[in-house]
């Protein structure tokens, strides 16, 4: 062997390392897969459009910090809604009463992070919102409340009055107007969010909403300004408050395969 061969072969050998680097970075990269229950909650509510999923998450390779859970939602007409995660439920465990048997016991958790590890699968009942219709929503509220303030500081508040306000009127109009639920098919793609690099499997799913279970959700905008009543209004002596029952639908949420 030459001088010449002998360099190249240095040459192409000092390459190994960083080579056997990248390989072994991409074969132990974590992998999520996504396992999620037959049935999404879909709603409608003065929080604007829910949709709540049981999600468990098992990972290969090596733990994983998430730091963030979205889901884009897109109807049959192309139109996109983005969810994210607002709130988080966790299984602990179940107890027994005589009388009714086992009860789960579940814990409420503030969505800021989730390990999920190698040992154990991260169930978890994840409550999904309309991130930009709450902005949108909040700046409206604070408008409201601010004029609330001034007329309690001046002692001429007037809750039935405050109620037809145009700045509560502007309020229902802007709920009602943001209902955004249609028959037809969707598609939902779980979107995870993390520090270090992974790839997630099982992530698509499909579902259907029928005319009636939009007529549902739909009736659901009936109930805003007796919402608002409850929140601004005290009950009177004897009276409780008129009870709010939001609607809800389930369908079924296949997997996408292939």
């Amino acid at each position: 062997m030459s001088f010449t061969d002998l360099a190249a072969v240095v040459g192409a050998l000092a390459w190994l390392p960083p080579i056997f680097v990248v390989l072994q970075s991409w074969f132990t990269k974590p992998k999520i897969r996504v396992i999620t229950q037959p049935s999404p909650e879909i709603g409608f509510t003065t929080l604007g459009a829910i949709l709540n999923l049981r999600v468990a998450l098992t990972v290969t390779h090596k733990d994983i910090v998430i730091t963030g859970i979205r889901l884009k939602v897109t109807h049959e007409s192309g139109e996109q809604t983005f969810f994210s995660w607002r709130g988080i439920v966790q299984r602990m465990g179940t107890m027994n009463y005589p009388q009714v048997g086992a009860v789960p016991f579940e814990k409420e958790l503030n969505v800021l992070a989730m390990k999920v590890s190698l040992k154990d699968v991260e169930e978890r009942f994840i409550r999904f919102q309309n991130v930009d219709f709450l902005q949108h929503k909040s700046e409206i509220e604070a408008a409201t409340l601010k004029t609330m303030a001034h007329l309690r500081q001046t002692d001429s508040f007037d809750g039935q009055a405050f109620l037809k306000s145009q700045g509560m009127a502007d309020l229902y109009s802007f709920i009602r107007q943001s209902f955004s639920w249609k028959p037809g098919g969707y598609r939902l793609q779980v979107l995870i969010e993390s520090p270090d690099a992974f790839t997630v499997l099982d992530d698509e799913y499909t579902f259907n909403l029928s005319p009636l279970q939009v007529q549902n959700l739909s009736n659901n905008l009936q109930q805003i300004e007796q919402y608002y009543a409850n929140e601004v209004l005290p009950p009177k002596d004897g009276e409780q408050l008129e009870q709010i029952v939001w609607r809800w639908v389930y369908p079924e949420m296949p997997k996408v395969t292939g």
